[in-house]
C-alpha cells in the first residue's frame, strides 16, 4: 500500500530519498500475495530529514503528536493569487462525500461541483411564489377586447330605445292587433328566421319543407324541399347566409322503411344539415356529423372566417368551418366538453369578438370557447328538467354595460429617466395599469320543470323565465359569474314543454305557452303587461321581433304564423318614420365605410405604384 506522509518541516529543501517499503511489515517478493492476493507495490518516497535536530520524519511526527495542543496556523494566502476568485472566496469546511458510482471523478478527490451530475446537487432555496402556467383557455382581457375592437358585433343594435322602427311599447295605450296574412303550412311550424335585410321570413315545418315569405305583402316566394331524399324529412331550424342566396336547414331524418315501437315513430337516421340554393331550390351541400335531430343552428363569423354552429339531440355541438362563399365545408370540429348534452339554443357573448357563447343545454347553461371548441364553465340547475332557450339581450331600463375597453398604452421602461423612477419610489414596470370597468351582459332563459306524476300535467314549480347577468372576468385566467336579476312567473303561465323559444325587445319578455298564448312580461317590473291569444290551444313554438318594422311574429303547432302590429295609426306612423330614419343612418354609415375602404385601397396602391390622373378622377367622383 502506498502511504504519502506529509512533511512538517520547513527548514531545507534538499530531501533525501528513503525506502519505506518495509514500514508496514516485512518485505515480500514481487510474486507474493498478501491480504486476499492483493500485492504490495514497491515505491520510493522522498522524506525530508531535519539536519538541525538530526531527526528523521518519523521521529518528528511522533514528537509533534505528543506536544501538539492546537492545530497549526493556516498558511496565509499570497497577496497576488493566480486565481482571483479563489483568493476572495472563503474556504468552507465540510465532510468529504463518498464517491458516487456515477461520478466522473476518477480519483474521487474532485469536488462534486466539478462532476457531471453537479446539477443535481441540493441547494437551499428561498420560497418561490407559484406561477400558474399559461393556458390558452384562460380569459385574456387584452386579447378578447382586441378581438372585440377589430371585429365588432352588431348584437342588440336594434332595441326598444334605438328608434329603429321596431315595436317598443305594448300596453293599453299602445295595443297590438293582428295583421291579415296567410303564412301557414300543413303541419307544425317549429321555427322561423328573418333574412339579414329583414325583407323575408323563412318558416320550418315538420313535413320537411322550408317556406320563404315576402314581408311586403306576406306572399309565398319559395318552397324548399329535398326532392332527392328517399326518407322522411322534418325541418325545425335554419339560417340564412349574409347575401341571402342560401338557406341552411336542419331537423330530423326518419327511416321510411323501419318503425320504432319504443318511439312510436319511424326509426331515426343520421341527420345532416342541408344547404339550399334559394333560387334553384336544390341542395348544394350537406353537413354530415350529427346522428340525431338538429335542435339549433347559428351562422357566425370569427376572425373574418365563416362558420355554422349546430346543436343536436345526440348531445354534441358541431363547429362547421365554411368556405368564403358558404357553399362548401372546410372542416368540422366537435366541441370538447367531456359529456354529452342537448344544446337547444346558442347565443354569443357580446363584446368578445364571437370568441365565447352560452348554450342552453339540458338543465344547465354552459359557457364555451368557440375559438378552441371547448367547454369552459357550467352554470348548473337553472331548471329542474330542461333549460331549452337562452338569449343575450339589452334591457333598456337597466344599467347599460360599459363600452369595450380601449387598448392600454404601452410604457417603454427604457425611455423613463432614472430620476423619474426614483421620485416615484418604484420601478416603472411595477406601476399597475388602470383598472378596467367591469364588463357584463344580460341574458334571458326559460325552462321546463319536472312533473309531480305521470298522470298530472302540473309542474312542481310554476313555469318561469329568468333574467341573468353574466359578469366577465377582470383578470387573466379569471372566472365568469352568472347571477339572477329577476324571475318572471304567473299562476296562469303554463309552458312545460321543450322546444319553445322566448324573445325580447329590451323592454318586454315574450313567453309562449303550451295553450296557444303568449305572455308579455315587463322586464323592469316583472309584471304581466298583456297576453296574446290567437293560436289554437297548442304549443306556440317561436316568436320574433322585427328589428326595423313594427311587426311581431309567432308560430305554433297549429301550422300558422301570426303577425302583429300596432292597432293605432299614430303608433304605426311614428314607427315607420323611425324605420326610415334608421335606414338612412345605416346607409350613410355604410357609405362612409365604403369610402374608407376605397381610400385604404388607394393608399396601399399608392405605396406600390406612382399616382396617375385616373386615380385622382375616381376619387373626385
Amino acid at each position: 500500500m502506498t502511504v504519502l506522509i506529509p512533511s512538517y518541516s520547513r527548514g531545507k529543501e534538499n530531501d533525501e530519498p528513503i525506502d519505506i517499503e518495509n514500514v508496514d511489515g516485512p518485505a515480500h517478493s514481487d510474486n507474493e500475495q498478501v491480504e486476499e492476493s492483493r500485492p504490495v507495490r514497491k515505491r520510493k518516497a522522498t522524506v525530508p530529514f531535519d539536519e538541525d535536530t538530526d531527526m528523521d520524519t518519523d521521529e518528528l511526527l511522533e514528537k509533534e503528536v505528543k506536544t501538539k495542543k492546537k492545530p497549526a496556523a493556516k498558511p496565509r494566502v499570497p497577496k497576488v493569487a493566480k486565481d482571483p476568485a479563489a483568493a476572495k472566496a472563503p474556504k468552507k469546511t465540510s465532510k468529504k462525500s463518498a464517491r458516487s458510482a456515477f461520478s466522473d471523478d476518477e480519483d474521487g478527490g474532485q469536488s462534486p461541483a466539478n462532476g457531471i451530475l453537479s446539477k443535481f446537487k441540493r441547494v437551499p432555496k428561498g420560497i418561490v411564489p407559484y406561477v400558474k402556467p399559461e393556458d390558452p383557455l384562460d380569459f385574456d382581457p387584452s386579447y378578447v377586447y382586441s378581438l372585440a375592437r377589430q371585429y365588432p358585433d352588431n348584437y342588440w343594435k336594434h332595441h326598444a330605445e334605438s328608434k329603429s322602427g321596431m315595436i317598443n311599447k305594448i300596453s293599453e295605450d299602445h295595443p297590438l292587433e293582428l295583421v291579415e296574412s296567410n303564412i301557414r303550412d300543413q303541419a307544425a311550424i317549429t321555427g322561423m328566421v328573418l333574412s339579414p335585410d329583414g325583407t323575408m321570413l323563412a318558416t320550418f315545418c315538420n313535413l320537411g319543407s322550408a317556406r320563404i315569405w315576402s314581408l311586403e305583402d306576406y306572399s309565398l316566394l319559395k318552397t324548399l324541399r329535398d326532392a332527392k331524399e328517399e326518407h322522411i324529412d322534418e325541418f325545425y331550424v335554419g339560417a340564412f347566409v349574409p347575401d341571402q342566396t342560401l338557406l341552411l336547414v336542419g331537423g330530423k331524418l326518419k327511416d321510411r322503411n323501419n318503425w320504432s315501437e319504443a318511439d312510436e315513430d319511424n326509426n331515426i337516421l343520421p341527420c345532416s344539415l342541408k344547404l339550399f340554393d334559394i333560387l334553384t331550390g336544390e341542395v348544394v351541400c350537406q353537413l354530415k356529423g350529427h346522428t340525431e335531430e338538429l335542435l339549433c343552428v347559428k351562422r357566425v363569423q370569427f376572425k373574418g372566417e365563416n362558420y355554422f354552429l349546430s346543436g343536436s339531440q345526440d348531445g354534441y355541438l358541431n363547429k362547421w368551418h365554411m368556405e368564403s362563399d358558404w357553399r362548401s365545408l372546410k372542416v368540422m370540429e366537435q366541441m370538447e366538453d367531456g359529456i354529452t348534452c342537448m344544446a337547444f339554443t346558442v347565443s354569443f357573448v357580446p363584446n368578445t369578438g364571437n370568441k365565447y357563447f352560452l348554450a342552453a343545454a339540458d338543465e344547465n347553461l354552459r359557457l364555451y370557447d368557440f375559438e378552441h371548441a371547448t367547454l369552459l364553465q357550467t352554470f348548473e340547475n337553472m331548471y329542474s328538467s330542461y333549460c331549452d332557450c337562452g338569449k343575450f339581450i339589452q334591457p333598456v331600463d337597466f344599467p347599460m354595460p360599459p363600452p369595450i375597453p380601449q387598448e392600454e398604452p404601452t410604457i417603454d421602461v427604457e425611455e423613463i429617466s432614472e430620476s423619474a423612477i426614483k421620485k416615484g419610489k418604484m420601478k416603472a414596470e411595477d406601476v399597475e395599469p388602470a383598472a378596467r370597468p367591469q364588463q357584463y351582459a344580460y341574458f334571458i332563459s326559460r325552462g321546463v320543470e319536472l312533473l309531480d306524476s305521470e298522470e298530472r300535467m302540473i309542474a312542481k314549480d310554476y313555469n318561469s323565465c329568468t333574467l341573468h347577468k353574466l359578469v366577465y372576468p377582470t383578470t387573466k385566467g379569471g372566472k365568469w359569474y352568472l347571477t339572477e336579476v329577476k324571475k318572471f312567473q304567473d299562476e296562469e303561465y303554463f309552458s312545460n314543454a321543450w322546444l319553445i323559444k322566448i324573445s325580447s325587445n329590451g323592454r318586454y319578455l315574450m313567453a309562449p305557452t303550451c295553450t296557444g298564448e303568449v305572455f308579455i312580461y315587463n322586464l323592469k317590473t316583472g309584471q304581466v303587461t298583456g297576453v296574446l291569444k290567437d293560436h289554437d290551444d297548442v304549443e306556440v313554438r317561436d316568436i320574433i321581433f322585427h328589428p326595423t318594422r313594427p311587426l311581431l311574429f309567432t308560430s305554433g303547432d297549429d301550422g300558422q304564423v301570426k303577425v302583429y302590429t300596432y292597432s293605432k295609426p299614430d303608433d304605426i306612423s311614428k314607427a315607420l318614420r323611425d324605420s326610415e330614419e334608421s335606414q338612412r343612418r345605416d346607409s350613410e354609415a355604410a357609405a362612409l365605410v365604403s369610402v374608407a375602404s376605397d381610400l385604404s385601397a388607394v393608399s396601399v396602391k399608392d405605396e406600390e405604384e406612382p399616382i396617375v390622373d385616373v386615380v385622382d378622377e375616381d376619387l373626385t367622383e
